[in-house]
């Protein structure tokens, strides 16, 4: 990655490119802080605690005085830093590879695979699918050791070989390539013999005999839960599949393994099936579903998230009355697209079994929004999307307006400097491959100008915004994302909107 991406800004356009490290005098080094609330680290709703010092260099001159301190350059706002880190998590969900640069670079996480495994595994906002093809990569020592880490973060002492994969499996989805998936249980067995030596003892074969148990589980579930299959594996046929399979390596015949065990597996995942844990993939890809109508764009990608869902009256035209009650609308406001639907079942709060009409839909790269007051719209505003297109919408009340606005606007920041960043890579990637041949990439300077793991910003802490309340006689509807990355990164100030 080029010092000049890696040295991104997103202020104005005169901070973006920091300066050298040697320029700075003073410069803002971020380090993850440990929540201070026990919680299940597969489904944290909280974005990392930033903790912020600074370090203070000065430089003296041949005859010993100090020379002049360099003005700082505009240090990042907290919003402008949770910005970054989603950017960073956006690429991740499309190439993890990328993804990982931007961390590093932009220094949320160290260059080292314990860091970046304690960031896979417990960080909101990452795609469990991608996460699976990450850890799950073939031939690269970097990434068996982020393998290693990010197993080994996983508590599964006292468990059966089941019981435990099923916990395994609630931080990531297995890829759908053999020899990853071998690669990632491989790393499973190994750890599930240190973390329970007296069960695994009970196996000849050690930790081999729990990789081959742990595979066949994995075919197992396939079996029983897919719905391509037409024919089902029984019980006896699990148990012969089995035989003479716990043995040392090397030897052609070994012992069956214990029938009650393996009984107990197969009860287990024929009643309960074996399925990766919730993340905001999951989440886009029931609001699909629940979604029906012509021309209706595909929703579930996986950089894709739901900041908020919120219920707005649509205005046809500003200037025209309309009856209060008419053409109200359920909007859904992703980091990247609005989409407005009719909900075809009214009086209900909750998306659980609701099915919504598609209206309308747009995208946010080239959208902006303004507000405006007209007759009965006190709380009006416009979205004009890149085409031009105008959607208009009243909202309830002025806590409701400022809230969307709030959140589309930083959206539609989010999706502009995203772009931006995809095209400075882009350019670099190939202005790379055109001027270097593919044996003289090695320039012989570092990826990653060694200053970005001193990061520029201030503290930077998990928001959640709050949902209008509701009243009798002003009642509001708005629900945020429960797992999207993108709400209540805004800094909510009613009195600034």
């Amino acid at each position: 990655m080029s010092p000049r991406l890696g040295n991104r800004r997103f202020g104005a356009a005169a901070s973006r490119c920091a300066p050298a490290a040697a320029e700075l005098t003073s410069t803002e080094v971020w380090l993850p802080r440990p929540s201070l609330v026990n919680h299940n680290p597969a489904h944290s709703n909280s974005l990392p605690r930033l903790d912020k010092h600074r370090v203070h260099e000065r430089s003296e001159s041949s005859n010993g005085r100090k020379k002049s301190e360099v003005k700082p350059p505009r240090q990042m706002t907290d919003q402008e830093r949770k910005r970054q880190y989603r950017i960073a998590l956006n690429f991740f969900n499309k190439k993890p590879e990328r993804g990982v640069q931007l961390l590093t670079a932009w220094g949320f996480v160290k260059n080292s695979p314990d860091s970046l495994a304690s960031l896979l595994f417990g960080r909101r906002g990452l795609s469990k699918s991608m996460i699976g093809e990450y850890i799950g990569t073939l031939h690269s020592p970097y990434h068996s050791l982020v393998l290693k880490y990010f197993t080994a973060l996983i508590d599964i002492r006292g468990l059966e070989v089941d019981v435990a994969l099923r916990k395994a499996m609630q931080f990531f989805i297995l890829p759908k390539e053999a020899e990853k998936i071998d690669r990632i249980i491989q790393a499973f067995a190994l750890h599930y013999s240190k973390s329970n030596p007296k069960r695994t003892s009970h196996y000849r074969g050690g930790w081999d005999t729990i990789h081959l148990l742990s595979f066949a589980i994995i075919m197992l579930n396939t079996d029983l839960h897919s719905p391509n299959v037409k024919q089902r594996m029984t019980q006896a046929d699990f148990v012969k599949n089995l035989r003479g399979q716990d043995k040392i390596s090397g030897e052609k015949n070994g012992e069956d393994i214990d029938r009650k065990t393996l009984e107990g597996i197969y009860d287990r995942i024929k009643k309960d099936e074996l399925k990766a844990g919730d993340d905001h993939v999951a989440q886009v890809q029931r609001v699909d579903r629940a979604i029906v109508g012509k021309d209706k764009p595909r929703l579930t990608e996986t950089p894709r998230r739901l900041v908020c869902y919120c219920r707005l009256q649509q205005v046809s035209d500003p200037t025209k009355r309309q009856s209060s009650s008419a053409r109200e609308r359920d909007v859904f406001l992703f980091n990247d697209m609005i989409v407005v639907a009719k909900g075809v079942r009214r009086g209900s709060t909750s998306m659980a079994g609701c099915t919504y009409t598609l209206k309308q839909w747009t995208l946010l790269l080239g959208a902006h929004v303004t507000e405006f007051q007209r007759g009965q719209y006190e709380f009006g505003l416009t979205i004009t999307c890149p085409n031009k297109d105008k959607i208009h919408f009243n909202a309830r009340n002025f806590e409701d307006r400022c809230h969307f606005v709030a959140d589309v606007t930083e959206s539609i920041r989010e999706a502009t400097e995203m772009e931006q960043v995809r095209l400075e890579m882009e350019m670099e990637q190939h202005t790379t491959t055109t001027i270097r041949p593919d044996n003289q990439r090695d320039s012989g300077l570092p990826d990653m100008d060694e200053s970005m793991k001193l990061s520029n910003g201030s503290n930077s802490s998990a928001g959640s915004s709050n949902s209008s309340t509701n009243g009798v006689n002003n009642s509001s509807f708005r629900r945020l994302s429960f797992n999207s990355l993108d709400s209540g990164v805004v800094e909510e100030h009613l009195d600034a909107c």
